[in-house]
């Protein structure tokens, strides 16, 4: 359900930066995958994964929303579900230039998305989604290690120059509760109802109905 989605929001909103259009030439069309690369021209590469950091929650205490009644359709209970988690981009090079290279411009597309017109384009992506409420850490950005090991997934020996880095997020999601499908936040509504649990100072009478 939400993992899915996750992990392929952040293929996406890579390639939305790293377009032809991005500022570097040499790293436009930059390849991102769920996937080890196995096949050396797909070099360099991003291999993205995904890791929970925390229980998936109902967001609030004991919430539920409900579908709104129009004519015809039933009203059906759902709930808002939070998750906190952090995307692990390993970048895969044939040298240790290049890959740090790589890892610099990854830095600077996740870190200055939200100042620069076309690395924001990666940001852009992740908020204009319709199926996940995501917020990066942009903020911080964790580089948990680098390594070099002979040995090709093509059978050479070939070195592969690995480097990671990590960045936290938080996000929520509106599960179907018959089909289990994420609903599109577009679907989402907030209508204003009166609450009855409530006298009539405390629910505001005479300025219209809320909740």
């Amino acid at each position: 359900m939400y993992v899915t989605r996750v992990k392929t929001l952040g293929i996406e909103a890579v390639a939305a930066a790293f377009d032809d259009q991005y500022p570097v030439q040499e790293f436009r069309g930059l390849h991102c995958s769920l996937e080890y690369p196995v096949q050396a021209v797909q070099l360099p590469e991003v291999w993205l994964r995904y890791s929970d950091t925390a229980p998936l929650r109902q967001s609030g205490v004991a919430h539920v929303e409900n579908t709104h009644p129009d004519s015809g359709v039933k009203v059906t209970p759902y709930t808002r579900w939070k998750f906190e988690g952090s995307w692990e981009f390993v970048i895969v090079a044939l040298s240790s230039v290049e890959r740090d290279r790589v890892y610099d411009e990854l830095i600077a597309t996740i870190a200055w998305s939200g100042f620069d017109s076309l690395r924001g384009r990666f940001r852009q992506y992740l908020e204009n989604n319709d199926l996940i409420n995501l917020t990066l850490r942009t903020d911080e950005i964790e580089s948990t290690g680098e390594s070099a090991e002979p040995g090709t997934p093509w059978g050479t020996d070939e070195v592969l120059y690995e480097r990671t880095l990590n960045v936290d997020m938080i996000g929520d999601f509106v599960p179907d509760p018959e089909t289990g499908l994420i609903v599109p936040l577009s679907r989402i509504q907030v209508v204003p109802t009166v609450d009855l649990a409530l006298d009539g100072a405390a629910r505001g009478e005479g300025f219209g109905e809320w909740h």
